[in-house]
């Protein structure tokens, strides 16, 4: 065996022992902690589907919840059971990425990028929560994939596949639709160098709405009827575009300040460096070796990457304008691609031995990163698990107004009384009613008290702050709460 041949062989057994160490870490540190109104929906669904208790709430996610209810035969915590629904799912995605690399690489440099991608460290904290997230990047995964066969295979019938997975990843995550358009793609491809007719692209179109009907009729059914569910999915994005949903029609950031936050913070900052300045500073300099051979003779663009290139920039729009800017994980595909676009790029040609060292120095700290995260994940309490534990704990009777946090609180099963609360004037008018009982408001109520115009200023009293952390919980990693002093 020659040196080059043993050092491609000690690549792709550093890679596998990487993905192998990451898939472990992700089942011993399994998290046990509902501590979000999303995952509170999702863990109730489980155990009871229904759509209009929003549990979970729409559009109903069935094929993740699908999968939950499958897990919880032999896992008794439905949050846990979604959780593990994820990671065995997410494990499954090693197969397309590994495939879709290999299409641009030698198979070592292929290990090195599938375990590069896969252990990307904000991905895998997201698939160790009971949200779609993980679940949804592991269909998106089979979804490029099947792209690619598609666009390779000279029967028509290869369509069928990225059709079938359209709907599956739909069914986990409908704000993934923006990827559709890899089947128009698809089709045109198909029209111009296979000779696709007509007659066949109605064939297929048919298929993708039967495809798609699957679950959408699972819903309708659950619902009751057709008009019942239009009323509900009406009512929700009613909501989510004007009131609640972070959108650029509901938030009050100005559009500069949003794109800022969307690319320095949420892809860049979160969704590939983790948060971590040394993990920045490997891309960093990974870029600018890059951006020094940026002018040299580059290879003839490939469809498929033309497609990636048209795929990413349509979920780019969707997630900018449409999406919640607070949350990082609505950027997530967007995070994942740019760093497989960079792999594509570093190892699709021949690099000098320093970058191949810096490349499975990178892969050796987010495999560390992992495991250090997911502990944390899964042994320190969230910010809103330890509000409750400091007011269960307090010897008089009290009466406690939230905002989100009254979901997790609900699901907890408090002892205490507890309410979400919205304006101002109703407050005031609830709070008559618990004389005798000390009244306490988190600081997200507080800020909407403000935001209403009404002046609080010696009315209360800060009396403690729980703080997790952010990339666990983005909106509420820090809680502080109040006592309100006038009687």
């Amino acid at each position: 065996m020659s040196n080059l041949d043993l050092k491609k062989g000690l690549l792709i057994v550093l890679s596998i022992v990487a993905i192998l160490i990451v898939f472990v870490s992700q089942l011993y540190f399994i998290n046990p902690y509902t501590s979000s109104w999303d995952q509170v929906d999702f863990a109730l669904a489980v155990k009871r589907f229904d759509l209009m208790a929003m549990q979970p709430h729409f559009p109903g996610y069935p094929f993740f919840i699908l999968g939950g209810k499958f897990i919880h035969l032999f896992v008794m915590d439905p949050s846990k059971a979604l959780t593990i629904f994820n990671i065995i799912f997410y494990a499954s995605s090693i197969i397309p990425i590994y495939k879709l690399s290999s299409r641009f690489m030698q198979k070592s440099f292929a290990s090195l990028s599938t375990a590069i991608i896969y252990s990307a460290s904000y991905s895998v904290i997201m698939v160790n929560q009971p949200m779609s997230e993980g679940a949804a990047l592991a269909a998106f995964w089979w979804y490029l994939w099947s792209l690619l066969f598609a666009l390779e295979n000279k029967n028509s019938r290869a369509i069928i596949i990225p059709l079938g997975l359209l709907s599956l990843m739909l069914g986990i995550r409908l704000s993934y639709l923006p990827f559709a358009i890899g089947i128009i793609f698809l089709f045109y491809w198909k029209v111009k160098n296979d000779g696709l007719k007509m007659k066949e692209i109605i064939y297929y179109l048919i298929a993708g709405v039967i495809f798609q009907a699957v679950w959408v009729m699972g819903l309708v059914i659950s619902e009751g009827s057709l008009i019942g569910f239009i009323k509900l999915s009406l009512a929700f994005t009613s909501g989510h575009f004007n009131d609640w949903g972070g959108t650029v029609e509901a938030a009050d950031i100005g559009f500069f300040d949003r794109i800022t936050i969307f690319l320095s913070r949420n892809i860049l900052w979160t969704g590939i460096a983790t948060e971590s300045k040394l993990s920045a500073f490997i891309y960093i300099f990974i870029l600018i070796y890059l951006f020094s051979r940026l002018f040299k003779k580059q290879k003839k663009s490939w469809p498929f990457m033309n497609l990636l290139y048209i795929m990413f920039s349509s979920y780019f729009g969707w997630a900018l304008l449409a999406q919640n800017v607070e949350k990082a994980r609505h950027t997530l595909p967007l995070a994942v691609l740019l760093i497989f676009f960079l792999c594509i790029r570093l190892f699709s040609q021949r690099i000098p031995f320093i970058i191949v060292g810096l490349s499975i120095f990178l892969l050796g700290h987010q495999v560390n990163q992992n495991v250090t995260l997911l502990r944390v994940e899964a042994t320190e309490l969230p910010a809103v698990y330890k509000m409750n534990a400091f007011v269960e704990k307090m010897d008089e009777p009290v009466i406690l107004y939230t905002w989100e946090e009254t979901r997790v609180l609900q699901y907890l099963d408090v002892s205490y009384t507890h309410k979400r609360i919205e304006t101002y004037p109703y407050f005031r008018y609830d709070a008559k009613y618990f004389k005798g009982r000390t009244v306490l408001l988190t600081d997200k109520v507080i800020q909407g008290f403000r935001s209403q115009g009404v002046s609080i200023d010696g009315k209360i009293k800060k009396i403690a702050t729980f703080r997790s952390n952010d990339l666990f919980d983005p909106v509420y990693h820090e809680i502080i709460l109040y006592k309100w002093l006038e009687k």
